[in-house]
This record gives C-alpha cells, structure tokens and sequence, in this order.
C-alpha cells in the first residue's frame, strides 16, 4: 500500500518553500503535485518529493537559473556534482569578468590617458565567408570560436584558402541587453559553396580607420577604449562612418601579451 499523499501546507513546512515558490516550480515543470483529483483540484504530494523540493531550493539559493535547475535536478549525484561545478565556474569567470569592469567604472582617472595610434588603409574586394548570429554575452566566445572552426575547417574541405586575418563584426552591440547580429567573417581563395549557416558574400572595395592592440590592451574592458579611440578620430576628420566595426585577428590568443593581436576596425566613407 503506498504511502498517502501530503496535503500543501504539509508539503510546504516540510520543505520550508513559499506557495509562491511551489507554483512557480510546479508551472516550470520541476515540481508538480504526485496527484490531481480530477473533480475537486485536490493536490496531493507525495513524501519522497520532499527531497527534490529541498534540492531546486538549494540550487535557486545559489542562483541557478531555473532553466539550468531544469537541466541538473533530474541528474544521478555523481553526474549533478560535476553539472554544478561547471556551472559555478561559469559563474566565477563572468564574476572575474564584472570585477574587471567595475574596477574602470570606479577607478580614477588616469593622469595619462592611453594613445591610440588610428591610420586610415584601403579595404579590397574580396569574396568571404561568413557565420552570422543574435546572441547573448555569454554566447559570444563560443560562437565565434566555433564559427571560425567551422569555417576553416569548410574551406580546407573545398581545397580553398584563407586569404586575409580572420574578422568579428559587431552589426550591433552585444550586452545584457543587446543581440548583435555578430558575423565572422574570413576572406578567402578558391572554389567555395555555402554550407549550413555558412554563407559566401562580397565584401565591397572602400576604407577604413583602424588602430591596433597587443594582446594585452585588447583584453575586455581596454579594447572599449580603441573603439572609442577610432570613433574620435573619425569625427575629428570629418569623415563618414559607412558599416559596422569590427575586430580584426592577427595574432593567435596565446600570444605574448605585448605581442599584436587585434585591430579595431571601422568603415568610413
């Protein structure tokens, strides 16, 4: 005989949650009633729910989103023990990541503000292909990673060749709360077809202002300041900003950080 349900208020001093926070739980899929009496709306819980009503708790504590609780709950311990610590190293680094930014948000103005050194330079025509994403912050290294991967990768595939360094284009700004679009972009030689998101497009003849960082100064935040470095010129000539910027990689990531690695780069007419 199975053991008898636990009326909601049982159920709620039992795991020590709120009505509220049981609702939500139970409207997300993570913690509905063992039973329903079809007739009267009844809602029963059984005692061996009290367990997992105790474990999302503990995850929502720590700040997990629900969707990820969603992801872990369900897991066997040793499996979960390992999804929760990746998920806090996540968490770690994006904290690491803020500290840096409030720290130049605080800090005090320099007695000598970093120069730029921004030169205008022809841009040729070129064949490219592109990978083109909305995204969140916290998409942002994965997908370029894994677009320019692909890209290469398609391109070795069709016998063709890079033919300049790799490009990230901001089309729009990617925050808390903007998407972008972002676009990788290489320009290549040879015969290439598109494939999947990969697309082929002609990146027009024109100019642009470009400044460029050694691998150091283009670490997140510094590399806000050459954006702006470029767009002060710009506007101090006179001139046009005609496309999105972008951020142009001559370098590999593990290169000294006094090593060059990264221009900012801004179309102009």
């Amino acid at each position: 005989m199975s053991d008898p349900l636990l009326r909601p208020g049982e159920f709620l001093r039992r795991t020590r949650l709120s009505a509220k926070a049981l609702r939500l739980y139970a409207e997300q899929g993570l913690l509905p009633p063992d039973d329903v009496d079809p007739s009267s709306g009844y809602r029963g819980y059984a005692a061996g729910q009290v367990e997992r009503a105790r474990l999302i708790a503990a995850l929502r504590r720590a700040g997990m989103p629900l969707a990820r609780v969603r992801d872990v709950v369900d897991l066997e311990p040793p499996q979960r023990r390992a999804a929760v610590a990746r998920w806090w190293a996540g968490v770690e680094d994006d904290v690491r990541r803020r500290r840096v930014l409030v720290d130049a948000l605080t800090a005090e103005p320099a007695e000598e503000e970093h120069g730029y050194e921004v030169f205008l330079r022809a841009v040729p025509e070129a064949r490219v292909l592109t990978a083109e994403r909305r995204l969140t912050v916290e998409e942002l290294d994965g997908f370029v990673t894994g677009a320019s991967e692909e890209i290469t990768a398609h391109l070795a595939r069709s016998g063709a060749a890079p033919a300049g360094p790799l490009r990230v284009v901001y089309h729009g700004m990617v925050t808390e709360d903007g998407d972008g679009p972002v676009e990788v972009v290489q320009p290549f030689t040879g015969r290439v077809e598109p494939a999947g998101e990969l697309r082929i497009r002609l990146q027009q003849a024109g100019r642009e202002a470009v400044t460029c960082l050694s691998r150091g100064q283009a670490e997140f935040p510094g590399i806000l300041g050459a954006y702006d470095a470029v767009g002060a010129w710009v506007d101090a000539r006179g001139l046009e900003r005609a496309g999105s910027p972008a951020e142009v990689y001559v370098s590999d990531r593990d290169v000294d950080p006094d090593t060059p690695h990264v221009e900012v780069a801004w179309p102009v007419a």
